[in-house]
């Protein structure tokens, strides 16, 4: 360690640099030596090691790559992202194929299942999801695979979230009611008294209006005879005259 910084103070005189300037050259340096190998090791991998999603037998599937090769396969919940539990007992006491399921369960989401496979224990389901990944990989399919998983995965939280949602909605009732009884019949009692006294007031303009109505209708019957008495008393006056 010395002799390296007595190698830089001897470049920074020698050709008149700051200590300070020939330093941070010396750390970037030596800090893109240790990235190198590890920036061409990404850059240089495969461009299928994105596709690391999928969903199979209603259950999604989440795996890595090491050396070509794909490790750490496992089924998780669609919806909680939890890990599934996998029931193949079935398998070891039955003979025929058709007989032999494996399930997959959730217990974060109630103990239901999710999804099932007919044929074999879970080495055979793991076996027919392999299969179905290196298949997308050699069909080249393997990002309009990943993007509709990463819409599903998007539904799914959607759905979860409008659930919870509806889940929290309180419901109101009179347990639950912030005033107490004798305020709510106070409320019910003076709602009850402010509708009978509209209907009485409509009640007493109907009998008030009434005896108007009454005595307009015969003058208006009797106007025209008034009208006509007065007509024949002018035409006595003119005859007179």
């Amino acid at each position: 360690m010395e002799k390296i910084l007595s190698l830089l103070t001897r470049i920074s005189e020698l050709y008149a640099i700051p200590q300070w300037i020939v330093n941070s050259g010396a750390i970037t340096i030596c800090i893109i030596l240790v990235a190198f190998p590890f920036v061409a090791r990404y850059l240089m991998r495969p461009k299928y090691f994105k596709f690391r999603e999928l969903i199979l037998f209603k259950v999604l599937w989440r795996w890595k790559y090491k050396k070509g090769d794909v490790v750490g396969l496992w089924c998780y919940c669609p919806k909680c992202q939890s890990m599934l539990m996998v029931d193949d007992e079935n398998c070891r006491s039955e003979e025929t194929l058709q007989h032999k399921i494996t399930y997959f369960v959730c217990h974060e989401c109630g103990g239901n299942e999710l999804g099932r496979v007919i044929g074999g224990d879970r080495r055979y389901v793991l076996s027919l999801v392999r299969r179905d990944i290196w298949r997308h990989i050699r069909d080249g399919s393997y990002n309009e695979v990943s993007a509709a998983t990463k819409g599903a995965l998007e539904l799914y939280a959607q759905f979860e979230e409008t659930n919870i949602q509806s889940d929290e909605i309180p419901v109101i009732s009179e347990e639950s009611s912030t005033l107490p009884s004798s305020e709510i019949n106070d409320v019910n009692e003076s709602t009850q008294e402010s509708s009978h006294k509209a209907e009485e007031q409509e009640e007493t303009s109907l009998h008030v209006n009434a005896p108007e109505m009454m005595e307009t209708v015969p003058k208006l019957i009797e106007e025209p005879d008034t009208i006509q008495a007065s007509i024949q008393t002018e035409e006595i006056k003119k005859d007179g005259i």
